[in-house]
């Protein structure tokens, strides 16, 4: 298993220092022989408190939505942005508890973060660092698209080639990564979290995990647009084989982290979120719970910029959701945009709305 959470008994995961990207690389010590390895803290690390009814609890879903260089007024992402801040103020005033937003992936437009994207894509229009704000400090819960690789951010997907931080002899390199992976991350964006390309994030007062994998591996072709978002980066990596070959042990890493949390896990929801329609990953997860263990399982994405139920259950309840609304990009592809809303229920279930006025726009009610 691929995997090693910091408070698991294993070994300590001290960063280290790397050199600056471009400069000689530091020896390292050998990569472990299994490959890619997910080094993180899974255990409510940001200390989320949900509130003790488990009702009043909810969370947020966004996928596709980090224009580049941030919105224009009434654009479809800062229309979205917008739609986003109403709901969680009505919500607040109804006593409900904001525990986190998912991001399924394409957060930063074209080919990864650069440093005035904090604020133009994600802190100005989300109002994420006002105090007066209703998404003040809620956490983030990230995993990558294939827009958040690319030219910006080019030993993401090699990081042995200029690493910035070493933990048990692996390096990182990506700019988006949590600060002890990626010492540039600015302060401010402590709660824009991403700790790993693959991690899971639990909450056990509220009987709710989320799982996180990274599977970019199914588009290399794709990462930051085209060739001409990726040509300079796969140059440095040493080709676009170097950057498929890390991108396969990521993913690897991902299938170790479903089959994992399946056989440990305990919430009675879990959400799975990754970029790309049709690579959940389900049935890796669903075929390694251990008798006994039935959680409800919702698998979100985004990729298509659209928002809508793909797949319900025999109960009529959304468990794939299609939500790529964020208005990040593209005309003339930005047809209902929005997010979604999930509402946990007193059973260990929820209740989940991606289509309603309440958190979609109307069919080309916006523009790009």
């Amino acid at each position: 298993m691929n995997t090693c959470y910091l408070k698991n008994g294993c070994p300590s995961l001290r960063a280290t220092s790397g050199t600056t990207a471009g400069s000689p690389k530091a020896p390292l010590p050998p990569i472990p022989p299994a490959g890619y390895v997910n080094h993180y803290d899974g255990n409510n690390p940001l200390k989320i408190t949900p509130d003790s009814k488990r009702s009043n609890n909810y969370f947020l879903i966004i996928g596709d939505w980090g224009k580049f260089d941030g919105p224009s007024s009434g654009d479809c992402m800062d229309q979205v942005a917008k739609k986003i801040l109403s709901y969680a103020e009505k919500q607040a005033q109804a006593g409900k508890k904001l525990l986190f937003i998912a991001a399924v992936g394409d957060n930063f437009y074209w080919n990864g973060v650069k440093d005035s994207s904090w604020q133009t894509q994600w802190a100005k229009p989300y109002r994420t660092q006002d105090p007066t704000s209703p998404l003040y400090n809620i956490p983030w819960l990230v995993v990558q698209g294939n827009h958040d690789f690319g030219d910006l951010d080019p030993y993401a997907f090699c990081p042995s080639v200029a690493p910035q931080a070493s933990i048990q002899g692996q390096p990182y390199a990506g700019k988006a990564l949590n600060a002890d992976r990626n010492p540039s991350r600015p302060k401010g964006t402590e709660h824009y979290w991403l700790p790993d390309f693959n991690y899971h994030y639990e909450i056990p007062e509220a009987d709710l995990e989320l799982i996180a994998i990274d599977r970019n591996h199914v588009d290399v072709n794709g990462l930051g647009g085209d060739p001409n978002g990726h040509a300079d980066a796969f140059n440095k990596c040493g080709g676009q084989g170097a950057v498929t070959d890390w991108l396969n042990k990521v993913g690897a890493a991902g299938d170790d982290l479903l089959r994992s949390r399946a056989a440990n896990g305990t919430a009675k929801t879990v959400l799975i979120i990754q970029h790309y329609p049709g690579n959940c990953g389900r049935d890796t997860f669903t075929g390694a719970l251990p008798s006994g263990r039935n959680p409800s399982v919702i698998c979100a994405y985004g990729h298509v910029h659209n928002q809508q139920c793909d797949t319900k259950d025999s109960n009529g309840k959304c468990i794939d959701v299609m939500t790529g609304g964020g208005g990040g990009c593209c005309s003339p592809n930005v047809n209902l945009a929005g997010f979604t809303a999930v509402a946990l229920d007193d059973n260990g279930g929820y209740d989940l709305d991606v289509e309603s006025e309440d958190v979609r726009l109307g069919n080309n009610q916006c523009g790009w």
